[in-house]
């Protein structure tokens, strides 16, 4: 069996072309959350804080944005969002945008940090004073 060689080039210039076509119009959406850290007491306390939420795609798509396993809000038709959210958080958590099947779009971790640490808490007078 013999191949025409402009059958093998030209089918090789066409099929990574219409596998790339098809793979473009799935492409992950970009999330963007700010702000990134919240800064509470110590460990443990809720934070309460409002963020601002921006995502884009290139299409129109329905999607979610959810909070761990929490959903907080949905969009539909929509290829470019930006809006405020009130989050309650009590640990560093994961914020997650996924489409009505469930296919996770993109992510973003907003952080929790402590301005009082407890490991490293700074003695105020020192052992050998007769006061």
């Amino acid at each position: 069996m013999r191949f025409n060689p402009i059958y093998l080039f030209s089918l090789s210039i066409l099929l990574p072309h219409s596998l790339f076509a098809q793979s473009n119009k799935f492409q992950q959406a970009a999330l963007q959350i700010k702000p990134l850290t919240c800064v509470v007491r110590q460990l443990g306390e809720p934070c309460q804080m409002t963020v601002n939420i921006q995502w884009q795609n290139q299409n129109q798509i329905d999607a979610c944005l959810y909070q761990e396993k929490n959903k907080l809000r949905c969009w539909q038709q929509k290829d470019k969002v930006a809006e405020q959210l009130q989050i309650t958080l009590a640990q560093s958590m994961r914020f997650s945008l996924l489409d009505l099947q469930g296919t996770l779009l993109a992510t973003q971790t907003v952080k929790v940090n402590a301005a009082v640490s407890k490991r490293y808490r700074r003695k105020l007078k020192t052992d050998w004073s007769f006061f």
